[in-house]
């Protein structure tokens, strides 16, 4: 810094500029110049950190240690305000700051670090359904936006958006994707209401489709679709139009427009396959109606073999249960596989 205070005087010598016109000149504050140059005849620094001077040394060992003792909230750290009472004399919020970041960090990958990653190896073995709010060019008004995919191919099936979602409108949306392309065996959704309705199972029931729920409150379960939502948001990260009647189908051809995109381009996870071409050439689950109702029936006995084994069993343990059931006779068919790696995800993704 003093070296650019050196090269700015010379500049200014040498084009005969007032200290105001070198500042306009610049684009610097003529304030943070005069201070700048302030601290320079008195030998201090000249970049200081904001806020009241520090006295001792930084206690980071001491501070990391209660850190790793606070309970880490979905979005905050429990905790945080009174640790900075504790250390605000040698410690500036700033600073804390940064080392609850840096500790929430550590945390996820030590979460991340003990879940799994499932590797679905056939097409039409699980779909997996979500909703999403999607903002529209006017003001206040939010698009709710139904997708679904594939899991083995990453195949985007649909995308379809309503100002009102309700359950008669997502059962026949399943009912179309499983019309056009046949139903999978398993549904993996998550637990909004309007994904659990009457009609939606029946639809399910008529197609003898194996549901697969998320955990309550665990949205993760779900990651793979919750990573196709973001990704196609990251590509067009724009309102899309009303709905309005005047505006008629753009937003739905838009929403095509974008899923088009994504099923084109080649994955890694694919070995350089796109979607589209995985989910049509690539291996595909067939399974007889008959052959679908003994599977249930099989997960079925195994569930309460798992639930029988629980202390206080309930709803949720029900739930869990079946989950397990249906990972582990997934795995003895072989139609998936499930490893750890440096970048996990949740299970059955």
């Amino acid at each position: 810094m003093h070296t650019f205070l050196q090269q700015a005087r010379v500049a200014q010598t040498t084009a005969g500029l007032s200290g105001r016109r070198l500042c306009q000149r610049t684009g610097l504050s003529r304030a943070t110049y005069q201070r700048w140059g302030h601290r320079e005849r008195c030998g201090q620094a000249l970049l200081q950190r904001p806020g009241p001077p520090k006295t001792g040394p930084l206690p980071l060992a001491e501070v990391r240690a209660q850190l790793q003792q606070l309970v880490a909230g979905p979005h905050r750290t429990g905790g945080t305000g009174a640790l900075y009472q504790q250390y605000r004399d040698r410690l500036s919020r700033r600073q804390l700051a940064a080392l609850v970041r840096e500790q929430r960090r550590q945390q996820r990958a030590e979460r991340r670090a003990r879940l799994l990653q499932i590797t679905w190896y056939s097409v039409q073995t699980a779909w997996a359904l979500d909703a999403t709010e999607w903002p529209t060019d006017q003001p206040g008004v939010k698009l709710q936006v139904l997708a679904a995919r594939d899991l083995a191919s990453n195949y985007g099936l649909g995308l379809q958006a309503q100002l009102h979602l309700r359950g008669e409108l997502v059962a026949e949306y399943l009912a179309q994707l499983i019309r056009r392309h046949g139903p999978p065996l398993f549904l993996k959704r998550d637990n909004g209401g309007v994904l659990h309705t009457p009609d939606v199972e029946q639809v399910l029931a008529a197609a003898a489709v194996l549901p697969l729920d998320s955990p309550v409150h665990y949205p993760g379960y779900n990651g793979g679709m919750e990573k196709h939502i973001g990704d196609l948001k990251r590509t067009f990260p724009y309102p899309l139009p009303d709905l309005a009647p005047a505006a008629g189908p753009r937003a739905q051809i838009l929403l095509e427009a974008l899923r088009h995109e994504a099923n084109a381009q080649p994955r890694a996870a694919l070995a350089g396959a796109s979607p589209a071409e995985m989910f049509y050439a690539g291996p595909h689950l067939h399974v007889a109606r008959p052959t679908r109702a003994a599977i249930f029936h099989s997960l079925q006995l195994e569930a309460g073999c798992i639930l029988s084994r629980m202390k206080t069993p309930d709803q949720r343990s029900f739930a869990t249960a079946w989950r397990h059931a249906a990972q582990s006779w997934l795995r003895r068919q072989a139609l998936i596989s499930v490893s750890r790696n440096p970048n996990p995800q949740p299970e059955i993704n």
